[in-house]
């Protein structure tokens, strides 16, 4: 049995029988303790979205507006976790992993904090002018990071788009 995943530029192939068992092995148990984890961030998907629910319907009357934000930044939460989860999704159908899912990890991450200080400041709880200040330089430093990790994925993109491009290009040329 041959391993789907490529081995490291360099790295023998193991030369005795015992060697490729262990290798195997580990390949199998890397395979399980990813799925274990797989599952363990849907449960907590999962979770974590039925308890954003069940807390929304609770409090809903105590303070909409915030209770709303609550809730939009519980479903972020879980759109994060899901993302972590198609990462381990990938690494096991693939082999490797990606650049893109966390790019969007950060974005989503920044976003619920600038969603954080809006309603903290909508609600007026920053009392004085230097707490304003520094809810402001926050804000200001999580748009610029949703920003730059924009910038990185559509960069990525680009990139991704002209190998492809270049690949198909090249299969071209020899047809």
């Amino acid at each position: 049995m041959t391993s789907r995943r490529s081995r490291v530029p360099g790295t023998p192939e193991p030369q005795s029988r015992e060697g490729r068992w262990l290798e195997q092995w580990l390949e199998r148990s890397d395979q399980v303790v990813y799925g274990v984890v797989a599952l363990l961030f849907l449960v907590a998907a999962v979770a974590m979205a039925g308890y954003a629910v069940e807390y929304f319907i609770r409090h809903a009357r105590d303070g909409f507006p915030v209770q709303l934000v609550t809730f939009i930044n519980d479903l972020l939460l879980v759109l994060i976790i899901l993302e972590v989860l198609g990462t381990v999704r990938s690494y096991l159908l693939t082999g490797t992993t990606s650049l893109t899912p966390f790019l969007y990890i950060g974005i989503i991450s920044a976003t619920r904090r600038i969603l954080a200080i809006g309603a903290a400041t909508t609600l007026g709880e920053a009392s004085t002018n230097a707490t304003f200040h520094r809810q402001m330089i926050d804000l200001g430093a999580n748009a610029g990071v949703v920003l730059a990790l924009a910038l990185a994925l559509f960069l990525f993109g680009r990139l991704a788009s002209e190998r492809a491009t270049k690949s198909d290009d090249e299969g071209q040329h020899w047809q």
